[in-house]
């Protein structure tokens, strides 16, 4: 089992910043929490609670989903294009909702070929 450290968990947030395009507000939404805690935690301030690395966790989970079905370049587009399955949603939609769990699970459906 990985052992999980805080510069991990950032990672995953500064990934989901500079490779999907992820402004930081949306990456707090994503993970539940407010932007300027998100900062304070980024700047070593204060550390997160274990919920909210559990909630970095799924987001990489989703990134890495993601990166299986498109490729970094084309994820931004996709996230920002309305999805059917998402009764015509954007995934951004429902990321800034905090709803990571259920478009990881649909990009998992995705990837092994099931119909969403």
């Amino acid at each position: 089992m990985a052992v999980r450290t805080l510069a991990t968990q950032l990672r995953y947030v500064e990934e989901a910043h500079d490779v999907l395009g992820l402004t930081y507000r949306q990456v707090a939404a994503a993970i539940g929490a407010d932007e300027s805690t998100l900062h304070r935690w980024r700047a070593g301030e204060t550390e997160p609670r274990s919920v909210f690395l559990s909630r970095m966790d799924a987001l990489h989970e989703f990134q890495q989903e993601l990166f299986d079905l498109v490729r970094p370049e084309a994820a931004r587009e996709w996230l920002r294009t309305a999805v059917p399955a998402l009764d015509s949603r954007r995934p951004l939609d429902l990321l800034e909702d905090g709803r990571i769990e259920p478009l990881t699970r649909m990009l998992m459906r995705m990837n092994l070929g099931i119909s969403t």
